[in-house]
C-alpha cells in the first residue's frame, strides 16, 4: 500500500527550499548558484529535490513568483492601511526598503532585478516570469497614484500607470548604484527627488 504524503512537512520542505534558494539568488546568482549548493544548505537530500521542483529553472520560477509575492502583500497591506494618504503609503513602502538596506549594508539589491540583467537574454521563461510580476507591482503603484491629490509628486503629466513605471525604474536604478557604491546615496537622491516634502 502506498504511503500517504505528510502535507505539512512537505509544505515545510517546500518552503524552506525557496527560502534558501532566495538567500542563495539574491547573494549570488542564479547561473553561480548549483543544486549542491541549494542541497547542503537546506539539508535535503539530493534525491528529494525532484519531489518539490521538476528542474533547477523550475525552483527558480518558484523562488521568483515567492520573492514576488512577500513584496507584494506587504505593499497591498500599506496600500490598504486608511489611517495613511497614499502618499504617505508610498513613501512609507521606499522608506522600509531603505531600512532594510541600511541593516543589510546596502548589498544584495532586488532580486528580480538581479535576475532580469542576469537572464534576460538566455532563459525566456524567467525572463516572462520576471516581467509579468514587475507589471504587477507597477499596477499595484498605478492605484496608489491614482489616489493622490494635487499632483503630489510632480508626476501629473502621466497618467498614473506611466508615472508608476517611472517610480519603479527610477527605483531600481537607484538600487544598482546603491549596490555599485555600497551607500544609501542614490536611495536618497530618489526620495529627494519624488518625496521631497
Amino acid at each position: 500500500m502506498a504511503r500517504t504524503r505528510d502535507e505539512h512537512k512537505y509544505q515545510q520542505c517546500r518552503e524552506s527550499l525557496l527560502a534558501v534558494g532566495q538567500e542563495l539568488f539574491i547573494s549570488s546568482s542564479f547561473n553561480c548558484v548549483g543544486l549542491n549548493d541549494i542541497l547542503k544548505k537546506s539539508g535535503i537530500p539530493k534525491g528529494s529535490f525532484y519531489h518539490y521542483f521538476e528542474s533547477k529553472e523550475d525552483f527558480a520560477l518558484q523562488v521568483v513568483e515567492s520573492y514576488h509575492r512577500q513584496n507584494s502583500e506587504a505593499l497591498a497591506a500599506l496600500l490598504a492601511d486608511d489611517s495613511m494618504t497614499p502618499y504617505v503609503q508610498l513613501k512609507t513602502f521606499y522608506q522600509d526598503t531603505i531600512k532594510h538596506f541600511d541593516e543589510i549594508g546596502y548589498c544584495q539589491g532586488c532580486l528580480m532585478a538581479n535576475l532580469s540583467q542576469e537572464i534576460a537574454d538566455v532563459n525566456e521563461n524567467l525572463r516572462c516570469k520576471i516581467s509579468e510580476l514587475s507589471r504587477q507591482v507597477v499596477d499595484q503603484v498605478a492605484t496608489c497614484l491614482e489616489r493622490m491629490e494635487d499632483n503630489e509628486l510632480n508626476l501629473g503629466h502621466l497618467l498614473p500607470q506611466e508615472a508608476a513605471q517611472v517610480l519603479m525604474n527610477s527605483w531600481q536604478g537607484a538600487i544598482m548604484k546603491m549596490k555599485l557604491d555600497k551607500t544609501r546615496e542614490a536611495l536618497d537622491v530618489f526620495m529627494k527627488f519624488f518625496f521631497n516634502h
